[in-house]
């Protein structure tokens, strides 16, 4: 008889929490009616820049109650500004007080909540399907509350290699070339760091060091102290949240780029204040500050957000615009820059010291397509690589499920589904031919005896969450197969980058390691986020050798765990021309979190 998969608590009590919402909750309306008379007559100029240093500080949410109710800090702040902006104001308060605040972020997770309570999942036992119910919520919780993360070199990357064969286009479009963004977003991200090193080195050692040196100087009377430039600067980045992001028309305009060229970029992503006036705000609905997140506070200055919400919202309208306009060109494109940034991503790490065999086939009857091949040693890498997306979910659970399905099946099924022809053929132990895919040249002899060990590798474009960190919710397999590892494009090319950075001699080794024992962990995984999992494996490899193979119990990941990533990105992770690399490989490691437990959940705490 087939033993039932159980399922984790914290499905039960997200899903009890919803019921709770369900049970007792407000209508959309109502509570952006309650967010907007919080904010409707605070000023633009002071509020719209706090809640942007709110949105770059959210790496620090756990040090501070002001974020404490926010579950997804970005997205909710992105809400409250397109909130702001679909009513008219008149000149109010400079901010909302600690109580105004607190009430802001309770209604912000109300209207999170009340959004997920509002899913139709059944309450009558007899069609609570807890399997397909368990692939829903997870997947209306990833798409909705999860953003993807990656570094700014990444995103820029992407741009680049996306869309330099449609510069013309986007140039007859919009007025501007793909390096004219880049140029563009270079230098405001640089405006924007320039203003950060000057206020962190204003008081390198703290404000006590620097009063003290002051004193010394002679300047007992702490009036005296406004006129000095580190205090002044201190002091602007206190009474004016967001200055770094300030800028005014001159300093803008001051790049290598014509007048012409830097207007037609701002106009591009300037927010119209205009478009939402009169508007019920829905949390659901795609974010248009997101868009066009340049706000003009004035007619002499702008807020620009970070490098990496500009380059993101240039990268995601001009990729909507191409993928309508430019339709099965841009989409073959796109998979085109894929597959040659994972084989990048690979050459990186493993260098000369692996082979690697690039759109080929094996098989003569039907020349059925490989992705990437690398033999390493006596080890072979089975890749294959997929751009697709998830549709968003419905709040149907049944027919959400079905529609998760269904695009699970067309990409990472897919992807495994090649991977298993490569496999089959190994397994089989003769040896056999691969040939190049256009030109049909032989390319290599592959003797099975000879490879130990394959592992099956399907790269991503996106992440897509819990269903594929774990893919015993949806993949189809016979049981006796080993899984493959599932992972994003950004995440690999970081954990790869981290491996060489932190193991260095001994990385391959420990990537082996890796595949090897990551495999065990399907089926019993709570985690939407891989690269907590290759944290977890660089601080604690015993650990996680451990988990892995001691028992059958669930672990759920804690977000801390990625914290190693970020720490080492701060003083140069590896990137090929990382930004501000010069002034990061001064800076020490950041501080990450180095030890943390494991959430274990066993048999016991399942409600079944």
């Amino acid at each position: 008889m087939e033993s039932k998969r159980t399922v984790p608590k914290e499905l039960y009590d997200n899903y009890n929490l919803l019921l709770k919402y369900k049970d007792n909750r407000r209508t959309q309306e109502e509570i952006y009616g309650d967010i907007l008379s919080i904010i409707r007559n605070i000023k633009k100029d002071t509020l719209i820049p706090f809640i942007m240093q709110m949105m770059t500080m959210v790496g620090l949410r756990h040090t501070t109650d002001m974020y404490k109710n926010l579950m997804s800090p970005l997205k909710q702040f992105a809400y409250v500004i397109d909130i702001y902006f679909s009513t008219s104001h008149t000149q109010g308060k400079a901010m909302p007080d600690e109580s105004q605040w607190t009430r802001l972020t309770e209604l912000l997770m109300e209207t999170e909540m009340t959004y997920f309570g509002e899913i139709g999942f059944p309450t009558d036992e007899s069609s609570f399907d807890l399997d397909k119910i368990s692939v829903s919520l997870k997947s209306f919780f990833d798409f909705y509350s999860n953003a993807q993360l990656s570094y700014d070199e990444q995103t820029l990357g992407r741009l680049k290699t996306n869309f330099e064969k449609f510069d013309n286009d986007i140039k007859s479009q919009f007025g501007f070339t793909v390096n004219d963004i880049v140029v563009f977003c270079l230098h405001a991200g640089g405006l924007s760091r320039e203003k950060a090193e000057k206020t962190q080195n204003s008081a390198p050692n703290g404000w006590q060091e620097l009063t003290s040196r002051l004193v010394a100087q002679g300047l007992t009377d702490p009036k005296d102290w406004i006129n000095i430039p580190e205090v002044q600067t201190l002091v602007e980045f206190v009474m004016k949240p967001g200055s770094w992001f300030i800028h005014d028309n001159q300093a803008v305009a001051d790049n290598t780029l014509s007048a012409q060229v830097t207007d037609s970029l701002i106009k591009f992503l300037l927010f119209d204040e205009n478009i939402l006036i009169g508007k019920t705000i829905y949390y659901a609905d795609d974010r248009q500050y997101l868009s066009t997140p340049i706000v003009s506070l004035n007619p002499n200055e702008y807020l620009i957000p970070p490098f990496k919400m500009l380059i993101e919202a240039f990268y995601n309208r001009i990729s909507a615009w191409l993928a309508v306009h430019n339709g099965n060109k841009y989409i073959k494109a796109k998979n085109r820059a894929l597959e040659e940034k994972t084989l990048q991503v690979f050459k990186t790490f493993f260098k000369s010291d692996a082979s690697y065999f690039q759109t080929f086939y094996f098989d003569k009857s039907n020349r059925a397509e490989q992705d990437l091949l690398i033999l390493y040693k006596d080890i072979a890498l089975i890749i294959e690589i997929k751009d697709f997306k998830f549709r968003a979910p419905m709040r149907d659970p049944i027919k959400a499920f079905d529609k998760i399905k269904s695009d699970f099946k067309g990409g990472i099924q897919k992807a495994y589904d090649q991977c298993k022809r490569m496999e089959d053929a190994l397994e089989a132990g003769n040896s056999f031919n691969i040939y190049e895919e256009k030109t049909n040249k032989l390319l290599c002899e592959i003797k099975p005896e000879k490879i130990r060990n394959w592992y099956s590798i399907i790269v991503t474009q996106h992440k897509y969450g819990s269903i594929q960190t774990n893919l015993s919710e949806l993949l189809s397999k016979d049981e006796e197969r080993l899984y493959p590892w599932s992972v994003c494009i950004d995440d690999l090319e970081i954990f790869l980058l981290g491996l060489l950075k932190i193991k260095k001699k001994s990385a391959l080794h420990n990537f082996m390691n890796y595949l090897e024992y990551r495999e065990y962990f399907h089926e019993r995984l709570i985690c939407s986020d891989e690269l907590e999992m290759c944290g977890l494996f660089l601080n604690a490899q015993h650990k996680f050798r451990n988990y892995a193979t001691q028992s059958e119990d669930y672990y759920a990941t804690d977000i801390r765990m990625s914290s190693i990533f970020d720490a080492h990105y701060q003083n140069g992770l590896g990137f090929t021309d990382e930004i501000n690399i010069s002034n990061k490989k001064k800076a020490p490691i950041g501080n990450y979190e180095k030890s943390f437990d494991v959430h274990i959940v066993s048999g016991n705490d399942m409600n079944i």
